[in-house]
């Protein structure tokens, strides 16, 4: 069978622009269509990754995520769309998918990628993509792609920025086509000195502490900046698919919305950090995905577990009257979590402070947040400084049931992790979360 055999008339048809574009043609797109892709998250980054995978005609694309189609989401995970909320974002995806390329091949994973699985998820694949949006996630990863030695390419976004680099414990670029920027044999050099290329944990050697970096969910993103970003990711994984161009490998491309600005900086492997031998050392509550929300059921799953995620509405309890004339929300409209127990809207939050029923208010933001602005009187204890001292925050003994102490922070996310430090540590005093954090209580 000539290579041209390979396709149906409608993908020839469909892949006619690649087939006529000089330095692509037949041969690379026989390569796509031969190629297997594990994108890890559908969402934000996911987007444009599984849209132009698909589209451009990778054969076999698994798609690992374990969450649902939220309405919060909806501003960034443009693959996605109101008719699907609450069903898994794996299915949501491979319909549009199957709409742009119905001969693709989609495995869905609708699971968590952990350290337990990581590896076998990995395996099969000729290119890892990591789309996700937390370093526990993104260390996993690339460890469990070290040890299989899979290329991988990776993205992160935060706010107004992101960057991207291709990472590879074990490089082979034998039969590439390289273009003539790399004549100064730049792909070569990256890992001369190592015997290895560079991988995530070379760029990272170590991981944050729980709550330093922000999540998207609390600093917010740029709606369009994981199409940028998301873009890039998916035009490496198809030049790298293809054996055409010169691949990220030893570089890191930043991405700057507010300025329009590309960057570049290298990025060689680090000669004396030890091979990764064990997915996810060192790296526990970084902001992985909860066990709650481990909705098993890898592989080839059916449309019925749509169903039991919902018709479609969101769950999340709107905004409701509180009987006192003045609207109270029951819900973080930063996060979508419904109000818990524990969690003290604005409005009785107001109330309280007038009745005199708040204990201490402790502002746990980064002192520049706090001095922008805060609640009066307010204690400023940022998360981290919190998190390692071993004295309660000064008024909380004389905290009551009536008088409670009160945490928030901006948007009500890191305030939460306040809140389960401060119960763990003691058990006995009375603690509530602001919902929302400053950013509500500022704006209602």
């Amino acid at each position: 069978m000539s290579t041209l055999g390979k396709f149906t008339r409608t993908q020839a048809e469909r892949f006619q622009r690649h087939f006529a574009l000089a330095g692509f043609g037949i041969e690379a797109q026989a390569r796509l269509l031969d190629a297997r892709v594990a994108v890890v998250g559908a969402g934000g980054l996911g987007s444009p990754i599984l849209t132009y995978l698909a589209a451009a005609g990778v054969g076999h694309i698994d798609i690992i995520d374990h969450d649902v189609v939220d309405r919060t989401n909806l501003h960034r995970q443009v693959i996605h769309s109101e008719a699907g909320l609450g069903r898994p974002k794996t299915a949501s995806a491979a319909e549009v998918m199957r709409g742009l390329h119905p001969e693709v091949k989609i495995t869905e994973h609708r699971e968590p990628i952990t350290g337990v699985n990581a590896r076998q998820l990995v395996e099969a694949a000729d290119l890892v993509i990591d789309g996700s949006d937390n370093f526990e996630t993104r260390y996993v990863v690339s460890d469990a792609c070290e040890i299989a030695g899979k290329p991988l390419v990776s993205g992160s976004i935060l706010r107004y920025s992101g960057q991207v680099s291709l990472f590879w414990s074990r490089p082979d670029f034998t039969g590439w086509s390289l273009s003539d920027v790399d004549q100064d044999n730049r792909l070569n050099q990256v890992w001369v000195h190592s015997g290895r290329g560079p991988t995530y944990r070379d760029l990272y050697p170590e991981a944050p502490d729980p709550g330093e970096v922000p999540t998207c969910a609390e600093a917010g993103v740029l709606g369009v900046l994981p199409g940028v970003v998301g873009s890039l990711m998916a035009a490496e994984a198809i030049k790298f698919l293809a054996g055409i161009g010169e691949p990220l490998l030893g570089r890191v491309i930043t991405y700057d919305a507010l300025t329009s600005h590309f960057g570049e900086f290298r990025l060689n492997p680090d000669p004396g950090r030890e091979p990764v031998t064990t997915i996810g050392t060192g790296i526990t509550d970084l902001g992985g995905a909860p066990a709650s929300q481990d909705r098993s059921g890898s592989a080839d799953v059916q449309e019925a577990d749509a169903a039991e995620q919902g018709s479609g509405e969101s769950t999340a309890p709107g905004a409701q009257d509180d009987g006192a004339g003045t609207e109270d929300i029951h819900f973080n409209p930063f996060t979508g979590e419904p109000k818990r127990a524990d969690d003290l809207s604005p409005a009785e939050f107001r109330r309280a402070v007038q009745q005199g029923r708040v204990g201490v208010v402790v502002d746990v933001r980064e002192p520049e947040e706090h001095q922008s602005g805060s609640i009066e009187s307010a204690l400023n204890i940022p998360l981290m400084d919190l998190w390692h001292s071993d004295q309660p925050p000064e008024g909380l003994k004389d905290a009551t049931e009536d008088a409670p102490a009160v945490v928030y922070c901006e948007h009500g996310i890191r305030s939460r992790q306040a809140l389960a430090v401060l119960k763990q540590r003691y058990p006995d005093a009375p603690v509530k979360n602001l919902l929302g954090g400053y950013a509500l209580w500022r704006s209602t």
